[in-house]
């Protein structure tokens, strides 16, 4: 779950690096985490990737939930970014200099089969 990454700032390092290493630092209106708290008690979280006067469709990383807005009791937009931090802290310098070399070419690699 993401942004689509053909149209982003991909030839400049100093982006990819910021948005890597930072990944909070700035986040895109359409990908800041929300939080809900449900008068149920429940508490979700994720992206809102669909809002009308009745309901409101939360995209969090395992599904899409669609809410009654009736039922939600608080929301809160974060700063935070979905991406977690340290990302790169997991990788060997081989493959984070891989992981860059991709990012900035214009090569789309094919996609899984649905």
């Amino acid at each position: 779950m993401g942004p689509d990454l053909s149209g982003s700032n991909r030839k400049n390092l100093d982006y990819l690096l910021e948005n890597a290493i930072d990944p909070s630092a700035t986040v895109g209106a359409d990908f800041r985490t929300v939080v809900i708290a449900m008068e149920d008690g429940r508490v979700l979280n994720g992206v809102v990737s669909q809002m009308n006067e009745r309901t409101l469709t939360l995209q969090s990383a395992q599904e899409a939930i669609t809410i009654d807005r009736q039922e939600i009791e608080a929301m809160k937009t974060s700063q935070v970014s979905l991406m977690p931090e340290g990302q790169l802290q997991k990788l060997t310098d081989e493959e984070t200099r891989d992981l860059v070399a991709y990012l900035m070419s214009s090569v789309q690699a094919p996609l899984p089969p649905e």
